[in-house]
């Protein structure tokens, strides 16, 4: 005979009440609305998952689910205390709570057992306590099932509804997604949410027949009437997998017809979209072919699952999701138009061909292997973007993509990576607020700086046999820092690539538990090299802070070209000098070059002494690729930093004039331009900038210019965007009214006029900058019209490009109405689009302060948009005024109860007391250089 619960007693509740009852405490729907609750996350042990079954019902109309689930659980026997049975929640009302201890043997019966249950603190967990008796039996297997309801969201997170308009029928359609990355599968079913928690999934989705079609995780096995308007579709277990990878979509979106021809095929790719773009899939379909073979090759483990989705989604919060066997994307992320030199950028195919191999290579290295806890995000994150670069080179050679790595992740790493606000890639994650805002640059960029410096490290084949030995010991379960670098110490030494005194953990562990890095000091001393090292810090070097690095050390000299990238010499982390004797053998070794960090393989910036600097740039244009580049990058950054006066760098610009095919040394100089355009352009001595650069860019444009020919290379398309993006925002006047011009007939005739896709966000806000209303408008009518999602992102940024005030706070307003046609993902662009003009930022700043509440509201705190925009508006501020702005909107914050915007506004005042520092003490000196040069080289300012 079945048991019934414990009557009611102590601080534990039978929870009985008639499913739809949401506890009042928990409602983010009332009085907390747009608050970020900042929650502690706390790691209850005692119980394991082993399965769960869950039936659950999404219903737009009430924006509800309800759900049944069974999970089946088994004592941790390594836990010595008998612990109550605690899962996640959020917003989640549960009813009809049931506990069966599971057979052991087959002449057992399954026996139900009396508990207690209640909601615990803040009701983001649900709490289940069994009889103590039950504390002797060590193997004890229990099934826990319930009903529940829980919320469909409208801010991207859980369990969330979209909409987009019917192209056919003109109506607008709706559509249920997920995202439970990272903490949100709790908002979805009660759940141990927690990526240590592995277990296996069978899941079934009850729909209205109005919708085509469900997916999940595993193939359909089942459909049947449920009732009448209703399918249930029952799915095929899963893997076992933690719950921030389950997901399902129900929906009316069609897939691609390429599989069509492609059926024997394993795994079977299927591509999923709105009917308008079916045609726009064929890249993503011969992407995933290709990387496929690559990964299952260089990973040496076949791909798991029978079928891989790969679905197109109206309103996305990241830019892709790796959910095992369903792969969810924004628009941009995945859908290229077939004609795609005329309808889709050469930078934006890139971009979906990186985007797409990412989430493929977590297949493996984060779903087949999990990281034990998301203090370790950045080891699945900065493995998926070096294999990401590794494939995307594999199938597109021609892209020449590790060289652009070295450049491209670097700038966004270091940025965020060089003041006091930067955290080390691996810390102690204990809140809810904390697993949000790991996702930055440092966790992607710098995670994947350092995973492709420890390739360098242990050498390619030590690695790859690392790697595989990784995924296949650990497969389908939790792995941390330390097993990798087992695995990479084992092999290195292997390989006799790694010193014999040295493990992996011993280096690795000085780069992932502090923030920072270092900048290297090189001093020539006769014929010897002295390295010695310090952390890097903006806005000026710090003597009193003391992180080391044990930091691998490559170099090549005139006479010493070393053929490969694994380092000869190491600085130690003990504060001492690296001193590498008789590298030079000329008698006169000041002219002799020597440059470190050989293809910028390991994550520091280099600083010469002045003979040094002076030999780099006599024989510059000799330099390898990747070092002119690197060069460019550092010497504009340590000038920043006040290691260098401006001279130094402003003499590597000045290479770009006669540098004109160098599309990798103008991309280097990007980030560091980009800084001293924003805190010249509100000075006097932003138009002898503005003539200077106009000066170098000339003869670029002069050869490039704004018209592609045909069969231009993919490297050369990128180059000529980049030169005339650079020609017209100097407002080179070639350049200027080539773009206006364009853009006047353009709008005479859109089908007759066609502007090229890697020309158009150069011709846009050219255009718009200096236009009317009317161009304005005219472009706002061709964002809503388009179904290229990377056109839509195009016009999104070029309309904050306009000067007029009333039309760019007309344009922020616009970003918080749902009938604007600017989804909720897109918000956050179209505010930095603003913030990073000059006319726009105090109007950004102006809208941000006003409207905080509304903000919070709108987006929710999944995807961090409040402190995207805060940071944003930090571009320009180098003023005392600013700053004390800033402190008044803290005030304003903390009174709102909004703890991570607060703690986002601190960053910001740092970020300004850094732009302070920089205008007070480097602007004028770096004025005085710019007009001596312009003066040498009689340029004319105007």
């Amino acid at each position: 005979m079945l048991g019934m619960p414990m009557p009611m007693k102590n601080k534990y509740q039978t929870i009985s009440s008639p499913v739809g009852d949401i506890p009042p405490d928990n409602d983010v729907f009332g009085e907390n609305k747009g608050k970020f609750i900042d929650r502690k996350l706390q790691l209850y042990e005692g119980w394991t998952p082993l399965h769960y079954k869950l039936v659950i019902e999404p219903t737009l109309q009430t924006s509800t689910n309800n759900g049944s689930l069974a999970i089946r659980i088994q004592r941790n026997a390594n836990v010595k205390s008998f612990e109550p049975i605690v899962l996640d929640v959020n917003n989640i009302s549960i009813s009809n709570v049931r506990v069966i201890r599971s057979k052991n043997n087959p002449d057992e019966d399954e026996v139900e057992l009396e508990f207690d249950s209640d909601y615990g603190l803040n009701n983001q967990t649900f709490l289940v306590v069994l009889n103590k008796q039950l504390a002797k039996e060590k193997n004890l297997t229990l099934i826990l099932s319930m009903d529940f309801i829980s919320q469909i969201t409208d801010t991207l997170q859980g369990v969330y509804k979209t909409s987009y308009a019917n192209v056919q029928t003109g109506r607008e359609e709706w559509m249920i997604s997920t995202q439970f990355s990272p903490i949100d599968a709790r908002r979805a079913f009660p759940c141990f949410d927690r990526p240590d928690m592995k277990a296996n999934f069978t899941i079934s989705i009850i729909r209205s027949t109005r919708t085509s079609m469900a997916l999940s995780n595993m193939p359909v096995y089942h459909s049947s009437i449920h009732r009448p308007g209703f399918t249930k579709d029952d799915f095929m277990t899963t893997p076992k997998m933690p719950t921030y990878l389950v997901a399902f979509i129900v929906s009316n979106l069609v897939k691609s017809h390429y599989s069509d021809h492609d059926t024997s095929a394993i795994p079977r790719v299927e591509i999923w979209t709105r009917p308008e773009n079916k045609d726009m899939t064929k890249y993503a379909y011969y992407l995933v072919r290709k990387y496929l073979d690559y990964f299952e090759g260089y990973f040496g483990i076949e791909n798991r699952l029978p079928k891989i989705d790969l679905v197109s989604i109206p309103d996305f919060g990241f830019g892709a999701m790796e959910n095992w066997g369903l792969i969810t994307f924004r628009d941009a992320a995945l859908l290229v138009p077939d004609d795609m030199e005329k309808a889709s950028s050469s930078e934006h195919m890139e971009y979906v061909a990186k985007i797409i191999a990412h989430e493929l290579a977590h297949q493996w290295f984060g779903n087949l292997v999990t990281p034990k806890w998301w203090d370790d995000l950045w080891l699945k994150e900065g493995f998926a973007c070096y294999m990401s670069y590794m494939a995307l080179n594999f199938v597109h050679p021609e892209y020449e993509i590790l060289d652009n790595l070295a450049i491209f992740e670097f700038k966004y790493s270091m940025q965020h990576d060089s003041d006091n606000s930067s955290h080390a890639i691996a810390f102690e994650v204990k809140s809810t607020n904390d697993v949000r805002r790991i996702f930055d640059p440092i966790t992607y960029s710098k995670g994947t700086i350092l995973v492709r410096m420890l390739s360098s490290i242990v050498g390619y084949d030590a690695f790859r046999n690392a790697t595989q030995d990784f995924l296949s010991s650990l497969a389908y379960a939790n792995a941390d820092r330390n097993d990798l670098w087992e695995f990479m110490t084992k092999h290195g030494h292997l390989e006799k690539t790694l010193p014999d005194d040295m493990t992996v953990k011993t280096i690795m562990d000085t780069w992932i538990s502090k923030p920072g890095y270092p900048v290297i000091t090189v001093e020539r001393r006769d014929a010897d090299l002295i390295v010695t090292q310090e952390r890097f810090m903006l806005p000026s070097r710090n003597i009193s802070d003391s992180s080391k690095w044990i930091v691998p050390i490559t170099y090549e000299t005139d006479e010493l070209h070393k053929g490969d990238n694994i380092p000869t010499h190491w600085l130690m982390d003990n504060g001492h000098e690296l001193v590498i004797n008789d590298i030079f053998t000329s008698d006169n070794n000041s002219e002799n070059v020597v440059y470190l960090n050989l293809d910028r393989r390991s994550y520091y910036r280099v600083n010469y002494d002045m003979p040094s600097w002076l030999a780099l740039k006599k024989k510059f244009t000799s330099l390898p690729r990747v070092t002119r580049a690197q060069l460019m990058d550092d010497a504009l950054h340590l000038a920043q930093a006040e290691y260098l006066t401006y001279d130094i760098p402003l003499t590597f610009l000045l290479e770009l004039f006669t540098s004109t095919d160098d599309e990798l040394l103008w991309s280097a100089a990007q980030k560091g331009l980009e800084y001293l355009i924003f805190m010249l352009s509100r000075e006097p001595a932003y138009e002898t900038f503005r003539a200077f650069m106009k000066f170098i860019v000339r003869p670029a444009f002069d050869r490039y210019g704004l018209q592609e020919p045909d069969n231009e290379s993919h490297i050369q398309l990128q180059h000529r965007a980049l030169v005339s993006r650079l020609a017209c925002k100097f407002k080179y006047d070639r350049c200027f009214n080539a773009a206006h011009n364009k853009y006047r007939e353009w709008m005479a005739n859109p089908k007759a006029n066609f502007i090229t896709p890697n020309m158009k966000p150069t011709i846009y806000c050219t255009a718009l900058a200096e236009g009317s209303f009317q161009e304005w408008y005219f472009a706002y009518k061709q964002y809503k019209r388009t179904t290229s999602a990377s056109e839509k992102e195009q016009i999104l940024s070029s309309l904050g490009c306009t000067t007029k005030p009333w039309l760019l706070s007309k344009y922020l307003n616009m970003t918080l109405s749902s009938t604007s046609g600017i989804l909720k993902q897109d918000g956050t662009q179209a505010f930095r689009a603003v913030a990073e003009n000059p006319i726009g930022f105090e109007i950004a700043f102006d809208f941000l302060q006003t409207n905080i509440k509304e903000i919070a509201e709108y987006y929710g705190d999944g995807f961090s948009t409040l402190t995207s925009m805060i940071k944003s508006v930090t571009t320009y501020m180098n003023k005392d005024y600013h700053k004390e702005q800033l402190e008044r909107f803290k005030e304003r914050a903390q009174k709102l109860g909004l703890k991570s915007v607060t703690t986002a506004i601190e960053l910001a005042v740092e970020q300004v007391n850094n732009n302070i520092y920089w205008r007070n003490r480097s602007y004028y000196s770096l004025k005085g250089f710019l007009e001596a040069i312009v003066s040498e080289f009689q340029i004319n300012i105007f």
